[in-house]
């Protein structure tokens, strides 16, 4: 069986890494895989790799270089991955309408979902909101997966606890709010060390306040990380403070890594940390809640070490990738 994997944005993030788990995950279960994507995108070094540049909606060049992938491959079924990837395979003369289904990252309800053969939702929130918008669409659950890798539980935080977060910075993803959390808990009299790993849109703004809110003492923008594991191994407790979150792959590096995590209350890190069960929630956008739950965290560690191994076991099981190639296999039998 032949698949078509498809990803046209460039800016690296959770979706594109989710793209490269399909296409890891696919061949590991004896599927024919051709990956399609930006030539400098996150799919850009996998075997067998198709470049394609999609400069706006409806881009003619990009159109005609995509239906001649697609009758040279002939795949028996198209994901696409994102609503631009979703909306060029549904163009009527390339040749996949009737086989594209779309994998439903976060919740963008377009217009064209309407036409897809189905939709792959990665959060019970994201599926709710599909089912709502589109009655007639064939959902399935496929929640996001990772290659997770344990290390062991520490035995006791760092001396100055160092707190990480990680991800793409862009607004959504709250690290100015984070930043705003760590003015109370120094006011507090706690002592820390917070680093940020990721790029993006917001780099420069949020180095600015850093600035402007004199932490530059406390706060390390250590740039995108090639190995979450390397900077999971190194931090204490791990914060996911987004505005928005359909599931956050982060989430579940971090609890794989034995690391202790306080997320935003939005729809995936509740889900994924079972509404508080394995790891700490505050209210989204909240900074003083934010605050309260780091200190929360780092003044009980030993507490929270104790936790996170029951969590680490969880996470492997629920989202490792052999728990994703399981549910990927599924869904693909369903959709033949």
């Amino acid at each position: 069986m032949r698949l078509l994997n498809i990803m046209l944005t460039k800016a690296k993030g959770g979706d594109g890494l989710m793209a490269r788990h399909y296409h890891d995950a696919l061949t590991a279960e004896g599927y024919e895989v051709l990956s399609i994507g930006h030539p400098d995108g996150m799919l850009s070094d996998m075997l067998g790799f198709r470049p394609l540049n999609n400069r706006f909606i409806s881009d003619p060049i990009c159109a005609l270089r995509l239906a001649g992938y697609a009758r040279s491959f002939r795949p028996d079924l198209i994901i696409a991955h994102g609503n631009r990837a979703g909306r060029a395979c549904l163009l009527p003369f390339i040749g996949t309408r009737q086989r594209t289904v779309q994998v439903l990252h976060t919740p963008s309800y377009k217009p064209h979902l309407k036409d897809l053969s189905g939709a792959l939702c990665v959060s019970g929130r994201v599926r709710e909101g599909a089912e709502t918008r589109f009655p007639e669409l064939r959902l399935f659950d496929v929640a996001n997966f990772s290659h997770l890798r344990a290390l062991p539980v520490k035995s006791k935080p760092n001396s100055v606890p160092v707190i990480g977060a990680m991800g793409r910075l862009h607004s959504i993803k709250g690290f100015d709010l984070l930043l705003e959390a760590c003015v109370e808990l120094r006011a507090a009299g706690q002592r820390f060390e917070l680093r940020i790993a990721g790029d993006g849109p917001e780099r420069t703004s949020l180095e600015a306040l850093t600035r402007q809110l004199r932490l530059e003492d406390h706060v390390r923008f250590c740039g995108w990380a090639e190995d979450p594991l390397t900077f999971l191994h190194g931090v204490d407790l791990f914060v996911v403070p987004s505005r928005e979150e359909s599931f956050g792959l982060v989430v579940i590096e971090a609890l794989a890594a034995g690391v202790p995590v306080v997320a935003s209350d939005t729809e995936g890190p509740r889900e994924v940390l079972r509404g508080g069960q394995f790891g700490a929630l505050f209210p989204k956008e909240n900074t003083t809640a934010l605050a309260q739950a780091l200190g929360g965290v780092l003044d009980n560690g030993m507490q929270w070490l104790r936790r996170a191994r029951e969590a680490q076991a969880y996470a492997i099981d629920s989202f490792g990738f052999e728990a994703g190639r399981r549910r990927l296999r599924r869904t693909v039998e369903a959709l033949a």
